[in-house]
């Protein structure tokens, strides 16, 4: 597609507004938004009922605007390795696409493979699905959840949207904020990766590794929707010592950076 239709789509408005959906230690950036109306997670078909929030995460939707654009922010997830299938998982990315919103940035926190990346906010340029299963199985009329999908057989060579991730990049170029880039490794989780893991995931082409994203995105992508992944690099993937707690300290002290960062690309978006 061309970049003058990337432009038009990913327009926002209040009939088509952007989602975003954010990680561990990025529910924050909810607090960026005007309000007009919240919406319990719990309210949302295919969510899971009985679901509870891991730290670092909220479940209640907000639908308003960040710096004038419409928006409508989920300020956390649930996860596979808390034994919720893929379809569950993507349940928000479904109800986004609901609510007319064409454009959706999934904000993440990973590890940051050593020697190809380093901690700190990235770009998700590609991704690689480790996680064992996806989103779309199912979509040949087995799951009544998945009638808004034409065909599991969905190409993945541009599941990242190449004008959005040229919107980052001009966005932190302006803003003095340094944004690595690269590949994300999706993996099950819960525990973090052994060192063998983290050198076998250098050799793949992966620069990031996380336990989310990878099954939201090939949602979105199915659903026609386009696609910004962004990502915190909370520590080095495989060293000693990490931990949940470390993961939403890191998150903490990057926190101006990455609501600067979103203003910013949420701003870009407004002005196509």
């Amino acid at each position: 597609m061309a970049m003058a239709d990337d432009v038009r789509v990913c327009r926002p408005s209040v009939e088509h507004p952007v989602a975003l959906v954010l990680g561990t230690g990025l529910g924050h950036l909810s607090g960026l938004v005007k309000p007009v109306r919240r919406i319990a997670y719990h309210q949302i078909p295919g969510f899971p009922e009985l679901a509870q929030p891991v730290a670092g995460h909220s479940f209640e939707a907000t639908v308003g605007t960040i710096e004038g654009v419409p928006v409508v922010v989920y300020p956390g997830r649930v996860h596979l390795y808390e034994g919720y299938s893929a379809l569950e998982v993507t349940s928000l990315v479904r109800h986004a696409q609901r609510l007319g919103a064409h454009t959706v940035v999934f904000a993440c926190a990973t590890g940051a493979i050593p020697g190809a990346t380093t901690p700190g906010l990235g770009l998700i340029t590609d991704h690689i699905n480790l996680t064992g299963t996806n989103p779309l199985v199912g979509w040949n009329g087995k799951e009544p959840e998945l009638a808004l999908v034409d065909s599991g057989f969905v190409s993945m060579a541009d599941v990242y949207t190449s004008y959005l991730q040229d919107v980052a990049r001009n966005v932190a170029a302006e803003q003095g904020i340094d944004l690595s880039e690269g590949v994300l490794a999706g993996v099950l989780g819960p525990s973090f990766e052994t060192p063998a893991e983290v050198g076998a995931l250098k050799t793949l082409g992966a620069s990031f590794v996380g336990c989310s994203t990878v099954n939201e995105a090939i949602m979105a992508h199915a659903l026609g929707m386009r696609v910004l992944g962004l990502t915190l690099a909370a520590n080095y993937a495989g060293e000693p010592g990490v931990s949940h707690e470390s993961v939403l300290v890191a998150a903490r002290g990057c926190a101006d950076e990455f609501e600067r960062l979103v203003c910013g690309i949420m701003a870009r978006l407004i002005q196509a």
